[in-house]
Parts: structure tokens; C-alpha cells; sequence
């Protein structure tokens, strides 16, 4: 195509001819100053030919060109500097070795091959990335959550299968390695490393575990020992939990497999349970009434079921002991503690208009006072 370059022009640079150096520099051009114009064309190529539908949402389409288009980029700059310098040619002077024999050449030509195979992997991953999010907002507008809980753990199995795709046509078509005498090689050091990740492998079945059975699902409030928060992702190894105090927390699925854990999403009811201590001094009489109302109150809530109790359980060393139970029905953490709340300034409120105190740690000292007498002198 540049042959015409040489008619006007004489001698080489390098042992290059003028053509191929006019090619070099065509391709350096179309990667500098193009990049932003071929980017977006490729990717709505690539969304006609994958996602036949996405033309009826064209805010989908734009979103994902403005998610993808750095990527592309990347490559595409990187994909016409390897065609631009593979219109050049080493001199034969240098008596390097050629592209098919080890050395320089087939060094820098390789390393060529193999980043551009990167970007290339980041593009896809970053493709999986957009639908993954793209299917997510989908699923938060439908009533179930089983799909929030499906698509990560369904992204995250597309990333892992595209990298394992990726790596071995790079192992086998770019580095000329026989893929399958790798893997019978590596059996004894294969169970080595299965040993060594004996950890991650248990975490990866108890992923599969988590994923089937379904004892919590994304989103759920579950309690792990004193863990209480809500699920944000199952991953292959780990889960993510938000916890009441909005610090995120790692945990092995591991763990959540051989744990107990506590679903609170699925509980219809919370239960509270504590003790007020009340001073010596108040009067059984003014004591039944306080267990009576705030049994009564306890049983005209709105919030609270049928199965409240209140009980004078107990003399301690320094109070009178009374028990309360009851149970608000709900299954938000956040709306049981506004009703205990509310609950808790109602009994305070008993306990002080019936004229009783609150008992806290005391201890009385009775000091005797013996008079001496002097012997007389």
C-alpha cells in the first residue's frame, strides 16, 4: 500500500524502507488520533451483534460505551502500536535471531502478544462488570430477592470462565506450550497446590453450599456469632456483611457453612428480655401495681403479640428483681429497637408516677459506738 512512498524517496533508515516507515508512522496516527472515534464504533458493533435489543434503550447503550470506551482504548492504542512496529524490520546487521527462534525478536514480540492478551482480558472483564451491574438494577426493581443473590455469584463464575478461556489460548496459541502435557504434568504438584489451598477450595464448595441450600440469600440480616448485619455479596470465597454499626465485615464462606447462623429476615417477631431493679423500700402493694401495668401496657400494644410477661422474680442483694419479656412484631432490627425504645419510657414512667426508685448497688454500714470507761487514778 506504501510501496508508491518509494518512488520519491531513496535510501533506507536502518535497512527500513520509506514505506515501511510511512506505515509506522499511519499507524501510530490512526492509534493517537482515532482512538476516540473507532472506540465507540467497535463497541456498538460489538452491542448489535451480542445484544440485538439494546437499541430499544439507548441510554443502556450510551452508558455502556462511557463504561467500556477506556478500555477499548487501551487496546486499541496498544493493538496499532504492535501492527505499526511489525511493519519494521531489526537490521540484518544486528544478527539477531528470528521471531520463531528464542531471543530479542521473539522476546519483545511475545511481550507485544501477551499485553495486548491483557487488555484484552481487562475489556471483557470490564464488559462483564457492566451487565453485571446493568442485571443487578433489574433485579432491584422486582419483588424477589433471589435474583440480587444470583447475578454476583453468576458475574463472578463469567470472570473466572473468561480468564481461564483467556489463559490458556495464551498459553497455547501465543506461547506455543502444549496445554494438555501442563496439566498431566501437574499431577503431583497439582495435589501439592490442592493441599496448600486446602482453605480456598472449602471456601469454594461452601460457596456452592451457600448458593443451594440458601440459608440467607443478598440482603437477608443474619447474626454469626456476635456478627449481626446484612448480607451484601457471596463471593466464591468470602461473604460480605454490613453490620449495624455499618462497618463491613469479610467472613470465609467456610465459617458461614459450619457457624450457626441466625436468619433475622426470617423471623417474624424480636423478642426483648431484661430486668428493672426496684429499691427495698418500695411497698409490695405499690410493686403489684407496677408489674400490672406495665403488663397491661405491655398487652395493649399495638406492636407487641400476646405473649408478654412480667414477673417479680427475684430478692437480689440489693434491689427487688422484676422480669420482662415480650415480643415486637417485626422483622426490622432498626423498627424493634424504635418500639423497645418507646416501651422503655413507658416503664420508666410507671416506675415513677407509682412513687418507686430505681435500685442501683448500695451498701449500708452500721457503725456501733461503745463508750470506755477510764480506770480511776
Amino acid at each position: 500500500m506504501f510501496e508508491w512512498v518509494n518512488h520519491y524517496f531513496e535510501g533506507t533508515i536502518l535497512e527500513n524502507k520509506p514505506s515501511q516507515i510511512a506505515a509506522f508512522l499511519a499507524f501510530v496516527l490512526v492509534a493517537v488520533l482515532f482512538k476516540g472515534i473507532l472506540a465507540p464504533l467497535i463497541l456498538r458493533l460489538i452491542s448489535k451483534i451480542f445484544i440485538r435489543k439494546i437499541e430499544s434503550d439507548k441510554n443502556v447503550l450510551t452508558n455502556f460505551i462511557l463504561f467500556t470506551q477506556k478500555s477499548i482504548k487501551r487496546f486499541l492504542v496498544f493493538l496499532f502500536f504492535y501492527i505499526a512496529f511489525q511493519q519494521l524490520r531489526f537490521p540484518k546487521s544486528w544478527n539477531l535471531a528470528p521471531s520463531n527462534e528464542f531471543g530479542l525478536h521473539f522476546l519483545l514480540d511475545k511481550s507485544y502478544q501477551i499485553f495486548l492478551v491483557v487488555l484484552f482480558t481487562l475489556f471483557v472483564l470490564r464488559v462483564i462488570n457492566f451487565w453485571g451491574l446493568y442485571f443487578l438494577q433489574k433485579a432491584g426493581q422486582t419483588e424477589s430477592r433471589m435474583d440480587d443473590h444470583i447475578i454476583p455469584y453468576l458475574k463472578e463464575i463469567a470472570k473466572v470462565m473468561v480468564v481461564l478461556v483467556i489463559l490458556v489460548f495464551t498459553l497455547s496459541k501465543v506461547l506455543n506450550l502444549n496445554v494438555n502435557a501442563i496439566i498431566t504434568g501437574l499431577g503431583i504438584g497439582g495435589l501439592a497446590v490442592a493441599l496448600a489451598g486446602k482453605e480456598t477450595l472449602e471456601n469454594l464448595f461452601a460457596s456452592f453450599t451457600i448458593f443451594l441450600d440458601k440459608p440467607f440469600i443478598t440482603g437477608d440480616l443474619v447474626k454469626v456469632d456476635n456478627i449481626i448485619g446484612r448480607v451484601e455479596k457471596v463471593g466464591f470465597r468470602t461473604t460480605r456483611i454490613r453490620t449495624v454499626e455499618r462497618s463491613v465485615i469479610t467472613l470465609p464462606n467456610k465459617t458461614m457453612v459450619d457457624k450457626p447462623v441466625d436468619n433475622l429476615t426470617n423471623r417474624v417477631t424480636w423478642r426483648a428480655f431484661f430486668e428493672i431493679e426496684l429499691t427495698y423500700q418500695t411497698p409490695m402493694s405499690v410493686l403489684k401495681t407496677i408489674k400490672e401495668e406495665i403488663y397491661d401496657y405491655l398487652h395493649q400494644h399495638t406492636r407487641t403479640d400476646e405473649n408478654s410477661q412480667v414477673f417479680f422474680s427475684d430478692f437480689g442483694p440489693h434491689s427487688l428483681k422484676m422480669q420482662i419479656y415480650y415480643f415486637v412484631v417485626t422483622n426490622d432490627f432498626f423498627d424493634f429497637m424504635r418500639v423497645k425504645e418507646e416501651i422503655n419510657f413507658k416503664i420508666h414512667e410507671i416506675v415513677t408516677r407509682n412513687g418507686a426508685e430505681f435500685a442501683f448497688p448500695t451498701r449500708t454500714i452500721f457503725v456501733k459506738n461503745e463508750e470506755k470507761s477510764l480506770p480511776n487514778s
